[in-house]
């Protein structure tokens, strides 16, 4: 779903500006989490003020700035390239983030991914550099998309840490998403407006696509598939996203990417994997009969060293 959401995002912004269509996409989305804070709040969570401006902080990182930043770089740099520089830069920057902010280790493995990564991103964007006449807004949209990734790095560290503090997902991103769709009225006050009347069925579409398939559907079952599965078996699904993009924007609009660009591709992804695949499987991880068989082994040698020390009693009596 997320895949083709930067497809039907391109559709959109040939008639909204990048500021106009995150406003409006995440204006509706917000009619879907503002009951989620209702129920919440009724039942006594109520968020003191340090958390609503944890929230707020959040939200304007991952909502108001981060959907501009990327839309903005979707509509000079298009469909394909957006998402391969999102999903593969986005695991990269969050390895630099938590080794700074949280202290996690970052050593040999995660700077040749990182060193991998950004060799990929030179590659994908190298043949602007070849035209007659370099198009600087291409540029514009690749930098706007490396700031986005380094946004979403940000609020995946700072989210993390808070996530350990309140255990409920679905209501911290419930008020991140409404805290961060109020952040985008004052942002989007100069924009124009009046081009929402010009929506055509297939930017309706799109629009809906994004709210109900992505702001909705897709994060339902993206936490759901963290409950049933390994972590790094759901996130491996993430690089896929790139693949969808590129097949929608060849199908839609007929751009066919070049050789280079699938080489940078292909580097981006090998260093994201790099940077965050495990070693070894995590000990929670193990198969349920292999752990049952570990605690059968404790609770036995637990009852050994019983029976031994009332042995050692025995003899000295």
């Amino acid at each position: 779903m997320w895949g083709f959401s930067f497809v039907a995002a391109e559709v959109v912004l040939s008639v909204l500006s990048p500021v106009i269509l995150a406003a409006v996409r995440f204006a509706i989305a917000s009619l879907f989490f503002a009951p989620v804070i209702a129920v919440e709040f009724y039942r006594g969570d109520r968020p003191d003020g340090r958390r609503l401006a944890e929230f707020a902080f959040l939200g304007f990182i991952s909502i108001s700035i981060y959907f501009v930043l990327q839309y903005t770089g979707v509509e000079y740099a298009g469909a394909g390239l957006s998402a391969l520089l999102a999903v593969g830069l986005v695991p990269i920057m969050t390895g630099m983030t938590s080794a700074l902010l949280l202290h996690e280790s970052y050593g040999i493995r995660q700077v040749s991914g990182t060193v991998l990564g950004f060799i990929g991103v030179a590659l994908a964007i190298a043949p602007g550099l070849f035209l007659k006449k370099i198009d600087l807004d291409f540029y514009v949209g690749v930098l706007c998309l490396m700031l986005n990734a380094a946004c979403w790095a940000l609020y995946s560290t700072l989210s993390r840490r808070l996530m350990k503090r309140t255990s409920k997902p679905l209501l911290t991103a419930s008020y991140v998403t409404v805290l961060g769709t109020l952040l985008l009225i004052p942002i989007s006050a100069t924009s124009n407006w009046s081009a929402v009347e010009y929506l055509g069925i297939e930017q309706w579409l799109g629009i809906l696509y994004l709210v109900l398939g992505c702001s909705c559907a897709a994060y339902f079952l993206w936490n759901f598939s963290l409950s049933t599965m390994e972590a790094v078996r759901v996130t491996v699904w993430q690089y896929l996203e790139p693949l969808v993009a590129f097949i929608g924007q060849a199908v839609i609009f007929g751009t066919i990417p070049t050789a280079t660009t699938i080489a940078g591709g292909v580097a981006i992804i090998a260093g994201a994997l790099l940077t965050n695949w495990p070693l070894e499987r995590p000990h929670t991880q193990l198969n349920p009969h292999r752990r049952n068989h570990e605690r059968l082994s404790k609770v036995w040698s637990k009852l050994c060293q019983r029976n031994r020390r009332r042995t050692t009693k025995c003899s000295d009596a």
